[in-house]
């Protein structure tokens, strides 16, 4: 999903449900349900590579990539 997306399914979802806005944020830790996690943290932009792991761009390891930053993180 792409960055622009995920705002405007948050726009309608808060139109929609005015309340959820003043509530806690979490993320499920896998599509079963496994376990879930609050967000702590504000977006940050960094590397996402095909091994799934991430460098954020504020990261001493980022200036090993030769790539650019191509994802968000929003936890």
């Amino acid at each position: 999903m792409k960055l622009k997306e995920y705002i405007k399914n948050l726009l309608a979802f808060a139109d929609e449900n005015p309340d959820a806005l003043e509530m806690d944020v979490i993320y499920a830790k896998d599509d079963e349900g496994n376990g879930y996690q609050g967000i702590y943290y504000e977006p940050s932009l960094g590397y996402f590579d095909e091994d799934r792991d991430f460098t954020s761009v504020d990261s001493e390891d980022f200036d090993e990539y030769e790539e650019e930053a191509n994802a968000v993180c929003i936890n």
